[in-house]
């Protein structure tokens, strides 16, 4: 197992349970407790990544092992959901997803969105495919937990509003966390959970 995943205020860090999907009455993510603990971004730079996902140091720098590639490559999904917002490409953030994918949005009624037609139709009707901004993530908050061919990932979105203008403003804050899958070759978004990430912290992590 690979992990990329910081040290949250209470000692504990978020485990996938990448072997079992949620139930359909809940869906909650199903935790198991009392994981290894690694610390392998010890020193990492509070770096602000825009929509490419640059960072100072690469991923494959900060991790060792047989599945470090597969942190890499699961750091480039995110960096792509970014880049996707922040382009509104929906070609591009459909080919995110799993053709099964579940979204669930904290506080819409109307979700989980599951399957790619209500998972198209909620991206499109999302601020950032109907108004232009930039989508940021701070880096040094991403978690990775890496299980054969799942995987737990976490990260924030803070979009900026008129991000060309003077003007420009904090649009939302967000987190998308939860389980991916490795299918023909590549990550992809398989069960996850979206909501708000407020108000702004370092060290909180606002799921699950």
């Amino acid at each position: 197992m690979t992990r990329l995943s910081p040290t949250r205020p209470d000692g504990q860090r978020p485990v996938c349970d990448c072997g079992r999907r949620r139930s359909s009455s809940g869906r909650d993510f199903l935790m198991e407790a009392e994981m290894r603990r690694r610390d392998l971004v010890k020193g990492v730079a509070g770096t602000v990544v825009g929509m490419g996902g640059l960072v100072g140091s690469t991923v494959e720098a900060q991790v060792s092992g047989p599945e470090s590639a597969q942190v890499g490559q699961i750091y480039q999904l995110q960096a792509a959901f970014h880049r996707a917002k922040t382009t509104q490409d929906i070609d591009l953030m459909m080919s995110l997803w799993d053709e099964d994918g579940v979204l669930n949005v904290q506080g819409d009624p109307t979700s989980p969105y599951i399957g790619f037609d209500r998972l198209k139709s909620f991206w499109e009707s999302s601020g950032s495919f109907k108004q232009r901004r930039f989508s940021l993530v701070p880096s040094f908050k991403i978690q990775i937990d890496v299980q054969g061919n799942q995987a737990w990932l976490y990260f924030e979105c803070h979009d900026v509003g008129s991000f060309d203008l003077a003007s420009r403003l904090i649009a939302a804050d967000t987190f998308l966390a939860g389980t991916l899958r490795h299918a023909d070759g590549k990550w992809v978004f398989l069960d996850m959970t979206a909501g708000r990430a407020l108000p702004l912290a370092v060290d909180h992590y606002y799921f699950p």
